[in-house]
């Protein structure tokens, strides 16, 4: 038994001495940590509403990966959490990015576009895009445009009249809304 302890101690050594050796290829792939902060007009078939986005992860080379979270008003407000990918078109200037996650019903409906009673439930989201980016130093303003799509589902009470069993019964039904929205985008990268 102990002869298999003295064997991880210096494995774990050897391990830890060699993590410690730094190379030029490791520094270039992670270059550094993004936040990508963004306000968006989104316009859509139904009305023109806003959405507030931050995106935080870490850029490899051309590509950046993140995990973002915000507040979208759209037809129904909802707290979106998704992750983003981003690809550099042109070196820290133009990016392509896409979005793909779950959207959160966060209140109760808004009652300018429907009046039906009922429970909201968790649905998908995604989108893509391209972002100009205007360098100010590190940091950057973004201005982009994109397209979007969130699904909001709606459990409807129908509640109907049962004369046989003279009572009320509950004649649960679903409705599920695709909204596709153009977003015109504004904010800052540090």
């Amino acid at each position: 038994m102990k002869k298999i302890w003295i064997f991880i101690f210096i494995c774990a050594m050897y391990i830890t001495g060699n993590a410690q050796v730094s190379t030029k290829n490791s520094c270039q792939l992670l270059q550094q940590f993004h936040s990508f902060n963004t306000i968006q007009v989104l316009n859509g078939s139904s009305t023109t509403s806003l959405a507030i986005n931050t995106v935080n992860g870490f850029q490899f080379n051309k590509l950046f990966a993140g995990v973002g979270v915000g507040f979208d008003y759209y037809y129904h407000t909802t707290i979106p959490l998704f992750l983003e990918g981003r690809f550099d078109l042109v070196k820290s200037k133009l990016q392509l990015f896409a979005d793909g996650g779950v959207s959160f019903p966060f209140s109760s409906q808004n009652t300018d576009f429907e009046t039906k009673s009922g429970t909201y439930k968790t649905a998908g989201m995604w989108g893509a895009g391209v972002d100009y980016l205007v360098t100010m130093g590190k940091d950057a303003l973004v201005l982009g445009a994109g397209f979007s799509n969130k699904q909001v589902i709606q459990m409807i009470d129908n509640n109907i009249w049962n004369p046989v069993l003279n009572r009320v019964e509950n004649s649960p039904s679903k409705d599920q809304y695709s909204l596709n929205r153009i977003t015109i985008r504004i904010g800052w990268r540090f």
